[in-house]
């Protein structure tokens, strides 16, 4: 008897979904105290509706958020730290962290799902037996047959709708399950999350032109005022917010653009009487403070860096380009989503609660009358889903466009690149001249001064072997040893040089041979199918030789990770450890031996160290592959597969 009451209390927690979503919304846009606030007392809601599931209609249902992140600790110099970043005070990275939580926890996407549709479903089922019970009550005075039945079928479905609503309940407020979805359906989640988050990028840029535009008239309004003083302010400005869009078209659409903008000329040193000269092309000018030649070489350096105009033209053109690729395409996303969003229902309960009887429909109709017959969630969808399909090609058209003005000119690559080249060359020079060196001092202090000790001995034994030939014996003995110590030191030093297991078994075998070496628990994975170049193996090599030494000597490392893979033309080594972080690629030292061996051959190192570990090395060099081998994956005391 008491089911249809509770199912009448679930129906009016439906309705409380709807509002509860807009104050989410707004409060999180809001911004203060902080969207995570707004998120976490709106889940509130879902957790009453958990309890509801469980003590009305038997099922169980499991809290599905992930634990809330600790509170920042303070670092021994009084900083706090969030990633790279840095604060003086606990408020901004405990602040970034809850944000953090909530908007990359999936539970948190589900109960905004359940908040819409718990009324268009769940209402609706629990809505159904008091609904039969009223009306069926209302009927008795008109049809009691009639009023009686629909009665007794209220009562009779109230405890099997509670337990179907319960389920519903289950479905989006319980903890995702890991089952792994079928072809179809992961190609469907697939292209909903790339349409997703291509529509909201689209949107983004959108915005973001506006930003540029107002960078640009900053500029014009500093070139028109006060050029020397102000512009190459205004210009700095521009070129971080350039540098950082730059950055974002690469990672939304994988466009690489490189910075075009040429390196800052050195400062000129002062003459005898104090002043500096600066010369520009036929003329010059004498400066006569410090101030006065560094604001005047920025501005010569910006004038006459190509980069800085064209990022000018950019930022002029990027607001009208946007209008056009995007405007189209981002009022379908915006307009059909909150078509989808405004559902038709909701609207008639207001219009019994207020009288309100508009609708964003009757806009939507009059504009287009053809479209009235169509619900406006089917029309939304349909134009959200037709703004999410075309919104990367248009993301991509706009990266192709600001690539040819934000990219480097083809005389500032070739520049580039001959200052690169320049710079390697010197560098392998230093590097060989270096290795010439060791060879010699280690030849000179170790075996050729054994080898001269030997000569010396056997010529010492030879003077005794008539007169004392026991101890003629022993000197002889004793020279086979050292010769055997020299021989020992010159195939070190002849390993050193090069491997022969590098020369003889290639990369992957020679990387397992340290692995082996190694003292800690070293494990590889190889998917290498050929072999690349002996330089480059033995540059490789050498370099996963120092990674592994810093991990057992200064990380304190108990496990470390060695992965070599080849992929799109480039060879990729990982090397990771478990060990307490903190590594730094300073000017001297292993790492800094390292980055100057991949100079060379066109190579980077990347290294995350965080405080605490993990630390992760990376190397990527440009490369092409020989002779196809089976890909392989071996660790220490594990079989090799």
């Amino acid at each position: 008897m008491g089911a249809p009451l509770r199912a009448l209390a679930l129906a009016g927690l439906a309705l409380l979904g709807p509002p509860l979503l807009v104050v989410i919304f707004v409060g999180a846009h809001a911004g203060l105290p902080s969207p995570a606030f707004f998120v976490e007392h709106g889940r509130r809601l879902p957790a009453l509706a958990r309890r509801l599931a469980a003590r009305w209609g038997g099922v169980e249902i499991a809290s599905p958020y992930r634990p809330a992140p600790p509170p920042p600790v303070c670092d021994p110099d009084g900083w706090y730290r969030d990633g790279d970043a840095l604060f003086r005070s606990a408020f901004l990275p405990a602040y970034l962290a809850r944000l953090r939580w909530v908007a990359r926890d999936p539970a948190t996407a589900r109960d905004l799902l359940w908040m819409m549709l718990n009324p268009l479903i769940g209402g609706v089922l629990a809505g159904l037996a008091p609904a039969l019970i009223g009306g069926g009550l209302v009927a008795v005075w008109f049809h009691r047959p009639a009023g009686v039945a629909a009665t007794l079928l209220g009562f009779a479905l109230g405890p099997r709708l509670l337990r179907l609503h319960a389920r519903w309940t289950r479905v989006l407020l319980a903890p995702s399950s890991r089952r792994v979805p079928g072809r179809v359906a992961a190609a469907v989640g697939a292209g909903i999350r790339v349409g997703s988050r291509a529509g909201a990028r689209l949107c983004m840029s959108l915005v973001l032109s506006g930003v540029a535009m107002v960078f640009a008239v900053a500029q014009v309004v500093a070139i028109g005022l006060l050029p020397r003083r102000l512009w190459p302010e205004a210009v700095s400005s521009s070129r971080r917010f350039v540098s950082w869009r730059r950055a974002k078209i690469g990672e939304w659409t994988g466009v690489r653009i490189a910075e075009p903008y040429r390196p800052e000329p050195p400062m000129p040193g002062p003459e005898p009487d104090g002043s500096y000269r600066l010369r520009w092309g036929p003329v010059g000018t004498v400066h006569r403070t410090r101030g006065a030649v560094v604001r005047a070489r920025r501005f010569g350096w910006m004038v006459r860096d190509g980069a800085s105009w064209r990022d000018l033209a950019w930022l002029l053109l990027d607001a009208p380009i946007c209008a056009v690729l995007f405007a189209g395409p981002a009022l379908l996303v915006v307009g059909g989503l909150a078509g989808l969003c405004w559902l038709w229902s909701w609207t008639s309960a207001l219009g019994l609660l207020t009288g309100l009887t508009w609708s964003p429909d009757d806009l939507l109709y009059a504009a287009v009358p053809a479209l009235s017959g169509i619900p406006s969630p089917v029309f939304g969808l349909l134009a959200a889903a037709l703004g999410m399909g075309v919104a990367p090609a248009m993301l991509r058209c706009h990266a192709l466009l600001s690539r040819s003005l934000l990219g480097p000119a083809r005389a500032a690559l070739l520049t580039s690149r001959v200052d690169t080249l320049t710079s390697s060359r010197d560098q392998i020079r230093d590097v060989q001249a270096a290795e010439l060196r060791r060879i010699e001092r280690d030849l000179h202090d170790g075996a050729q001064a054994r080898w001269v000790a030997v000569g010396m001995t056997l010529g010492a034994a030879e003077g005794l072997i008539d007169q004392d030939p026991e101890a003629a014996k022993a000197m002889i003995a004793g020279a086979k040893d050292m010769s055997m110590t020299a021989l020992v030191e010159l195939r070190e030093l002849i390993r050193g040089v090069h491997p022969p297991v590098l020369a003889d078994r290639g990369l992957a075998d020679a990387v397992r041979t340290l692995a082996m070496d190694a003292p800690l628990d070293a494990e590889v994975r190889v998917h290498l199918p050929g072999r690349v170049a002996a330089p480059i193996e033995a540059a490789v090599y050498f370099a996963v030789s120092e990674l592994l030494t810093n991990a057992s000597k200064h990380a304190a490392a108990s496990s470390v990770l060695v992965e070599l893979r080849h992929a799109d033309g480039v060879l990729t080594v990982t090397v990771a450890d478990n060990g307490r972080g903190g590594a730094v690629a300073g000017r001297e030292g292993g790492l800094h031996g390292i980055r100057r061996r991949l100079d060379g051959f066109d190579g980077v190192l990347t290294l995350s160290s965080p405080p605490g570990g993990p630390t992760v090395a990376t190397l990527e060099i440009p490369c092409a592959l020989s002779s196809p081998r089976t890909p392989t994956s071996s660790g220490k005391g594990s079989p090799t597969f």
